[in-house]
């Protein structure tokens, strides 16, 4: 089942609005199993908006519009794609604002049209559209789709087993994507795919976190098991943090996380010892280690965090170039896990590597008991 996503707007086009209307909806209907073949944006021009409609309709069995439905521009809209149809349109109710929605089926292709205000547009796509969607397309041949999370691994470290499994199930597309500190894999077929998602989950069981966001795994985890965890950032400046209490019941398990970037705060809040931030620096393993100890110290916490590194632009030495990063993770009890890696030398990606890769070894330690760094 083909869909073209087409996104009206001058706004669009201008970049001074962000399209998060196509992610919106190619996430919603690839979960449902349709397969978006194409993204397309154009301006606020009724015939080039005739003439978009009318082409992606001859490709794709729906097609999906988002703007171009405002109050005085929708008269015009619906004279402009009236005539790619015999049928009088279903008009959707906005209960959200004043610019209906449209909705035209016929044989064998349907066009549903959507306000551009995102609010208005996931309301009425989710009372209004999906449902008229189900009725007409939920009883035929729909793909099915799965995207799960690996952790800490590189692509070329999974892409080799990805190849052989595609050979044992030709009949699912397998597909990789690399974001900084984790991988997605997508698998795609009108047929089962669920053994060979636990084909792979089997292979890389302690990277494996499955559907959703790693910080999700990790927050159900910390539930499920009822731990605490206290966190110490330097250089992610709270991010950690940030990603977690993103999730509603964080309260639960999450004490909370102390933003220590200078080595005065270190030593006032962490105890650090300052002999060893002038003989090893505040970048450095024993620093981490130490900043985890007092935390366990200090806290209730069953598990405490720690990363302090250089996440430039400047700050690196021929020793500690840009991108160095230390972490340590420990558990009551237990001994510390603490290492290094090389994050990219921008500040953003650094930053980014840094809270993915905490919350990956995180996860790996409650699920797993494995150790990422040591």
């Amino acid at each position: 089942m083909l869909v073209e996503i087409v996104s009206i707007g001058d706004e669009i086009l201008s970049g001074y609005t962000v399209n998060t209307n196509a992610a919106f909806l190619s996430k919603e209907l690839a979960q449902k199993g349709f397969v978006i073949s194409r993204h397309t944006s154009i301006g606020d021009d009724l015939e080039l908006i005739r003439q978009t409609l009318a082409e992606a309709l001859e490709r794709a069995d729906l097609v999906i519009g988002t703007g171009g439905l405002g109050p005085t521009f929708q008269d015009k809209t619906f004279d402009a794609i009236g005539g790619l149809f015999s049928q009088t349109p279903e008009k959707l109710k906005n209960r959200l604002g004043t610019a209906e929605g449209i909705f035209f089926a016929e044989q064998e292709r349907a066009l549903l049209l959507l306000p551009g205000a995102p609010f208005e547009m996931k309301e009425m796509f989710l009372k209004e559209g999906m449902r008229r969607l189900d009725e007409r397309f939920g009883k035929g041949e729909l793909w099915r789709f799965k995207r799960v999370g690996l952790c800490l691994l590189r692509e070329l470290e999974v892409e080799p087993y990805l190849k052989e499994l595609q050979k044992k199930y030709p009949h699912v597309d397998i597909s990789i994507y690399p974001t900084l500190g984790s991988l997605q894999v997508v698998f795609k077929s009108k047929g089962a795919i669920d053994q060979a998602v636990r084909d792979v989950e089997k292979r890389f069981s302690s990277y494996f976190f499955g559907e959703g966001k790693i910080e999700e795994a990790v927050h159900l985890e910390m539930i499920a098991q009822k731990k605490k965890l206290g966190l110490a950032e330097s250089c992610t400046g709270g991010m950690i943090a940030s990603r977690l209490v993103q999730i509603p019941g964080a309260s639960e398990f999450l004490l909370g996380s102390l933003v220590v970037y200078s080595n005065a705060w270190k030593e006032r809040f962490l105890q650090v010892s300052h002999t060893t931030l002038e003989e090893e620096g505040a970048v450095s393993k024993k620093v981490v280690e130490e900043m985890c100890a007092s935390l366990l110290m200090e806290t209730d916490a069953d598990f405490a965090l720690a990363v302090s590194g250089i996440a430039g632009p400047s700050g690196g030495t021929a020793k500690k170039p840009v991108g160095t990063i230390y972490f340590a993770i420990q558990e009551r009890g237990k001994r510390c896990d603490s290492g290094k890696i090389q994050a990219p030398p921008d500040r953003a990606s650094a930053i980014e590597l840094t809270t993915q890769t905490a919350l990956g070894a995180l996860w790996r330690r409650l699920v797993h008991n494995a150790f990422t760094f040591s």
